[in-house]
């Protein structure tokens, strides 16, 4: 999402974050069990983001349709934003459906988990991933077979660059290892980010599966992990991201803290 253009609108984030009870709808008693004094926070946050409603793989569709119109201002509803291109794809009734057949952007899209499902062993063995709204997007079909199971990381000289300036090449963030990476545009970094740490907080533990160039299981590993938290302070939270937030809670009863509290990625070590 765009990032906050002053101070004082951050403040203001923070203010209504920080507040207990948002205009926006954040419930001021979502976290009232949630000490970050005391240490091993993402331990506390574990049971609370993981206990909520996952909903049917047939119900993203109109999900999707509720949550991602509030990734940006550029779509018109019933058009949501895509994250990997600068298309704005349609997801009224009968216009629903995976990506058929594609030879360039714009052809198609899918739904896309961030995190790719091949990274905690396949579909069936999300644990509630695979539905999770905190994890999946709308992305154009050409790019995210581009993608496929990439990490995420810093690309220098891309090989392809994409119409909202995601690009795939060689990977030249620091201490990466050899290979091509993913470098998201930079109107969605600090949005993966927070979702990745969701993502390692919410199935910590909960996933046996597998051990790759940018993750093992639900650890990030550190040179990805250092990527996703520069992004994540170079594009902090926004009133669009908060809203979002708040749309995902009306449908599955959790919350990214992330978004919400994005202080507390600097007091978890390790993700």
């Amino acid at each position: 999402m765009p990032t906050l253009s002053s101070s004082a609108t951050a403040m203001g984030v923070l203010a209504v974050v920080l507040s207990g009870y948002s205009v926006l709808g954040q419930p001021g008693n979502y976290y009232k069990n949630i000490d970050p004094t005391k240490g091993l926070l993402k331990e506390q946050l574990q049971p609370l983001l993981f206990n909520h409603t996952v909903i049917s793989y047939s119900a993203d569709w109109d999900a999707l349709g509720k949550v991602d119109r509030d990734l940006n201002t550029k779509c018109t509803a019933p058009q949501i934003p895509d994250i990997y291109s600068a298309n704005c794809w349609n997801v009224a009734k009968g216009t629903k459906g995976e990506c058929g057949n594609y030879k360039k952007e714009g052809d198609c899209w899918n739904r896309e988990h961030g995190w790719p499902k091949s990274w905690w062993g396949g579909f069936s063995k999300g644990q509630g991933a695979q539905t999770d709204l905190h994890e999946l997007w709308a992305s154009d079909g050409y790019v995210n077979n581009l993608r496929g199971n990439l990490p995420l990381g810093e690309v220098s000289t891309p090989t392809y660059t994409s119409s909202n300036g995601a690009k795939i090449g060689p990977c030249t963030s620091d201490n990466a290892p050899p290979g091509d990476c993913f470098e998201i545009g930079d109107e969605f970094k600090g949005d993966i980010a927070r979702s990745y740490f969701y993502l390692a907080t919410t199935y910590m533990g909960k996933w046996s599966c597998c051990d790759t160039p940018g993750v093992n299981g639900s650890h990030i590993k550190p040179w990805m992990e250092a990527v996703l938290r520069k992004w994540h302070d170079k594009d902090p939270p926004t009133d669009l991201e908060m809203k979002f937030n708040n749309d995902i809670f009306a449908i599955q009863k959790n919350r990214s803290p992330f978004i919400d509290h994005p202080e507390w990625v600097a007091m978890i070590p390790s993700f």
